[in-house]
Parts: structure tokens; sequence; C-alpha cells
């Protein structure tokens, strides 16, 4: 099983008005549990679980059972499934928990829109999202979006196979396709953004500053990570991605470092690393400019050994998120998948 990982916190599961919710405790000692798809993280505006409102308290977090139903009404919510995959909810929208386990993780949109962002799957995952009759296949790398009326799959970035009624169709990045009726593809314009992938880009945008100090706490704990986890960061008040190996640039073009890439940042060398030149990984300096810039310049949704960075806001508190559909000052740092030049 795929396990959630906290090296900058104590996760502890207890029973609390009837959910189950995970309350992470800041502590310097590193404890691994296993756990299930379905971490509500971060809610704005009302958003119900199973017809109960959704209270945000401070480093607590409810979790979907298999057969809940979370539904927004003038909200958005982020959930968490298996390490690396994020749905996003914007209003007037809702899906069911089919199936919770990291490496069986089923979604049934019943409402609305989700925005699904797929950065990490292990061989023979599977991942998916029911919409009617028809199957949504996400076992790969991308960013997706799903509606319910008029059903329909859009590919920002990346590729996903729909099944519907014997028929099959892979559609792939600025393609689109309908869930009902006969399966076919068509063009769309992914860079023509909404208030509501500006927002997601945004809450991209503090979960990766958060990657880089919860990866340095791995780092320095020693860890050895065998699979890629949710780390909880105390600093910002929430969970962040890790990687197992490399960096992971995603679609919105923020990076996730893992352990041993973050080490590139924190601690260079002051001597060759071969007989060729120095250093050829990134500095702090280049790291914060290259995630700060949000440029995308690496490839959407891949993996590297250097890339961008970000710098963590001050300690005491993570980010607060705009309000729903803001624009902001600069709308995340600059262009989303999917937004508006």
């Amino acid at each position: 099983m795929r396990r959630l990982k906290t090296g900058d916190a104590r996760v502890m599961l207890y029973k609390s008005a009837g959910l189950l919710v995970l309350t992470a405790v800041a502590a310097l000692a590193q404890d691994v549990i296993s756990a299930k798809s379905g971490l509500i993280h971060y809610t704005e505006g009302v958003v119900r679980l199973d017809g109960s409102e959704v209270q945000r308290k401070n480093a607590e977090f409810p979790s979907m059972k298999v057969g809940g139903e979370l539904r927004t009404g003038t909200g958005r919510a982020e959930v968490l499934l298996s390490p690396g995959v994020f749905v996003r909810v914007p209003e007037d929208s809702a899906f069911r928990m089919v199936r919770n386990d990291l490496l069986d993780t089923k979604l049934e949109l019943t409402a609305g829109t989700i925005l699904v962002e797929v950065g990490d799957v292990e061989k023979n995952q599977s991942l998916s999202v029911s919409v009617g009759e028809a199957n949504v296949d996400l076992s790969k790398r991308g960013l997706f979006q799903i509606a319910f009326r008029p059903a329909e799959l859009r590919v920002i970035d990346g590729s996903a196979v729909v099944q519907n009624n014997g028929q099959s169709l892979t559609v792939k990045e600025g393609r689109l396709t309908a869930l009902n009726g006969v399966l076919s593809l068509e063009k769309f314009d992914k860079e023509e953004g909404n208030a509501f992938l500006r927002w997601a880009s945004r809450r991209s945008g503090y979960i990766a500053a958060a990657n880089l100090t919860s990866a340095k706490r791995e780092y320095d704990n020693g860890s050895s990570m065998a699979y890629s986890s949710w780390a909880y960061n105390p600093y910002f008040g929430m969970f962040t991605y890790i990687p197992n190996r490399g960096m992971y640039h995603n679609p919105f073009g923020y990076s996730f470092y893992s352990p041993n890439a973050i080490s590139g940042v924190y601690y260079r060398p002051s001597y060759p690393t071969n007989s060729y030149g120095g250093w050829n990984g990134p500095t702090i300096g280049e790291s914060a400019r290259g995630m700060g810039d949000m440029g995308g310049r690496g490839s959407y949704g891949g993996y590297s050994g250097g890339g961008g960075g970000m710098s963590a806001p001050a300690a005491s508190s993570g980010p607060a998120a705009p309000a729903a559909g803001g624009r902001g000052a600069s709308d995340g740092g600059g262009r989303s998948a999917g937004a508006g030049r």
C-alpha cells in the first residue's frame, strides 16, 4: 500500500462528529501511516460532506469515506487522492467516492465540474472518474477538466482514455470529447482561462512553496523514501507533495522537489562535481526565480533533476488564499495552464 509520510508532522486518526479526521501535529519525529484517498485539504465558502457543512479548523482535515459525497454550493474545495493527485472543485459541483484505496481510486461526478491534476502514478495504479455510463481513465500524468452536464472531458495536459458503451477513445492535450453518445475528438483552446483555473493555479503555487521546507526536512532527517508522499508542513498549515525522486514540474509551471533534489538547492557544494566544471544544479536564487515567475520552463507534468523553485513565506503562518474567483494582483504569479495570457 502507498504510504502517507509526514517528515514535518505526526499524523493521528480519530473520529470527530461522525467524520474521519486527520489531525496533523507539529513534531520532529517522523511517523508513517497507511491512508486512503479523499483527504479534504482546503475549502472556502459553503462545502458539504455527506450533507454536513465542512468547517475549516487548524490542522484538521476531514476525509471522504467510500460512498461519501462532497458537494460545493457557493464554495470551492481541494481534495487529495494518492500522493501527487489533486482534485479541485468549483462552485455548484459534486462527486462521490466510489473506491478510496490509494492504488485503486474511483470517483463518480454527479454535478458540475472537477479539475484533476495527476502528478504521480505507480505501475498498475488505477485512477478513474465515471460520468453516467462513461469511464475516464486518468492513470497517466496530466491536467483534466471533467464536466457533468453537458458530459465532457477536456485534456489540458497529458492524455486520458475514455470508455463508453463498448467504445474506447484516447484524448490528448488540447482535445475534448463528449462523454455521452458517440465518442469523437474536437479541439479547444487550452490557453483560454477562467477564474477557477486561476484559483487552482494559486493553490498549486502555495503547495509547491510548502514543498521546499518539507523536502529539506526529509533530507535533513536522512529519510529514505521508497514512495512519493504527502507531508504535512506546520509552517504553512497544509500538506504538500514530495516525489521520491528528481523533481516534478506540474502543468501550472511549479516544481516539487524530492529530498535528494532539494539538497542541491540548499547545500550547494563549493567544489566542482566533476572534471568538466563546477556545480550544474540550481542555486537557491535560480530556484526561487524559476518557480516565482511560474513561467513553466520545463515540460508540463514531467520529472527532471533540476528546475525551478519558490521562496517560502514566513514560518509563522501559511499563505492565505485569495477570495474565490478573485484575480489578485498577479493571478498566482503568472500564466497558468488553461489561463488567459
